[in-house]
């Protein structure tokens, strides 16, 4: 089982953008960055089902939510094959999107392994601690770029694209369950498909993302929500399985 939930979530997402709020009640979009808008009501959930992208087996499920408390916005993605479990939680600003904290704990062959980073923007740096079988490893790192997000926000970031086709952008991820490494990630809005899956038949726009020497593909809703309702990430295909809010 570890190699399956190991390999479950690979989404990969950063951006640098230059900040261009109106309001306090408006979201913040900037010129040439990946947020055009935050599409996304104060509270949101979604729950899906994952496949083997080769056996099409189901290998287990999950579930993505959105609270918002004032001046933040608390993403959470959890996922669980059996006895096995993969829990994220990323605090974010609500105007900007950017990261305050992060946490993620995966629970593998009744092994623990904890991830808790804070971002400190003042000092542009990352502080990760790592905890594996109750032992603890901290890890700060200094951040490249002046605006950044969490690699384990990527999955609602990508909701906020300019949804056009032929859209390209290009950012760095930064990854807290690698110590704070960043990464270069390339996005294509491709097209407007028909897909299917367990909610239902959807128009959805076809977004390529390149991350590394790793291909993935993500399709969501042509509406305003750009509802996330499928998500290929080379090894595990992410369907949505509940009614679109």
């Amino acid at each position: 089982m570890r190699s399956v939930l190991a390999a479950a979530f690979l989404s990969i997402g950063m951006v640098a953008l230059a900040v261009a709020c109106l309001d306090q009640d408006e979201a913040c979009a900037q010129e040439g960055g990946i947020v055009s808008a935050i599409p996304w009501a104060d509270d949101e959930t979604a729950d899906y089902v994952w496949l083997d992208d080769k056996t099409a087996e189901v290998c287990g499920e999950g579930t993505l939510s959105v609270a918002r408390d004032g001046g933040q916005f608390t993403l959470s993605l959890a996922f669980t094959a059996g006895d096995d479990s993969d829990v994220s939680t990323i605090v974010v600003d609500a105007q900007t999107l950017q990261p305050e904290s992060v946490r993620r704990e995966r629970l593998i062959d009744g092994e623990s392994e904890i991830v808790e980073a804070e971002y400190d923007d003042a000092e542009k740096v990352i502080r990760v601690v790592e905890i594996i079988n109750d032992k603890r490893r901290e890890v700060p790192r200094r951040l490249d770029d002046d605006v950044y997000f969490d690699n384990e926000m990527s999955l609602f970031l990508w909701r906020t694209l300019r949804f056009e086709a032929g859209y390209e952008t290009e950012y760095n991820t930064v990854l807290a369950n690698q110590g704070g490494a960043q990464r270069e990630v390339r996005l294509r809005v491709d097209s407007i498909e028909t897909i299917t899956v367990p909610a239902g038949t959807f128009d959805a726009w076809r977004v390529e993302i390149v991350a590394g020497d790793v291909n993935q593909l993500a399709w969501f809703t042509d509406t305003p929500e750009h509802y996330l309702l499928q998500y290929h990430n080379s090894v595990q295909i992410f369907q949505l399985n509940s009614p679109i809010p």
